[in-house]
C-alpha cells in the first residue's frame, strides 16, 4: 500500500525525519556525557592533589629534616594554590584573594584554591603539620602559580624544625 503525501514534510518522508531527529538528539547527549566526565576528571584532580600534597607534607614531617620541589598536576581553570592564615590580616600582592576566601573565616583551613568556584567544593583545606606562620609571614596569602595546569611547591623542613614550610 502506497502512503499519500500526508505522511511527509516537505518532501521528505515521516522516517527520515524521524531518523535525524534521533541523531540530533544521540549528539546532545553524547556532548553532555562528555561535559560531564570532562568535569569529573577535574575534580579528580583537585582531590588527588589535596591526598598527595597531605601526604608528602606528613612524609617530610615524620622525617628529621627535607627539602624536596613536589610537582603535580591541577586544572587549567585554577590560577593559584594559596596558603593563608585567617587569623591574621591580610598583606602583599594578593589581597584580592585574600577577600576571597575571606569568606572562610573562622574555619579550620590553611590551604585555598584560586578562583574558588573552579575547586569543586573543595576551595578550601586543613594541612596539618604546616608552619602557616612562617608561610604567611611577608605574604598573606602566599600563593603558587599554576601554570597551564602544572604546579611546583618546594617543602622545606630543617632538621630543628617542628612544622614544614613551602615555598
Amino acid at each position: 500500500m502506497k502512503r499519500g503525501k500526508k505522511a511527509q514534510i516537505f518532501g521528505i518522508s515521516f522516517g527520515i525525519i524521524f531518523s535525524v531527529l534521533l541523531i540530533i538528539f544521540f549528539v546532545v547527549i553524547a556532548f553532555i556525557v562528555i561535559n560531564s566526565f570532562l568535569k569529573t576528571q577535574k575534580c579528580a584532580q583537585v582531590g588527588f592533589f589535596i591526598e598527595d600534597f597531605k601526604n608528602e607534607i606528613k612524609d617530610a614531617w615524620n622525617s628529621q629534616s627535607s627539602s624536596f620541589e613536589f610537582k603535580t598536576n591541577l586544572p587549567s581553570n585554577l590560577d593559584y594554590v594559596c596558603f593563608a592564615n585567617l587569623s591574621a590580616n591580610f598583606k602583599g600582592e594578593y589581597l584580592d584573594i585574600g577577600e576571597d576566601i575571606g569568606v572562610f573565616q573562622g574555619q579550620n583551613a590553611n590551604l585555598f584554591f584560586s578562583p574558588r568556584k573552579n575547586a569543586c567544593d573543595m576551595a578550601h583545606q586543613n594541612i596539618e603539620h604546616l608552619d602557616i606562620g612562617k608561610i604567611t609571614s611577608l605574604k598573606n596569602p602566599y600563593c603558587i602559580a599554576v601554570n597551564k595546569g602544572k604546579i611546583k611547591i618546594n617543602i622545606e623542613k630543617g632538621f630543628n624544625d617542628n612544622l614544614i614550610g613551602v615555598s
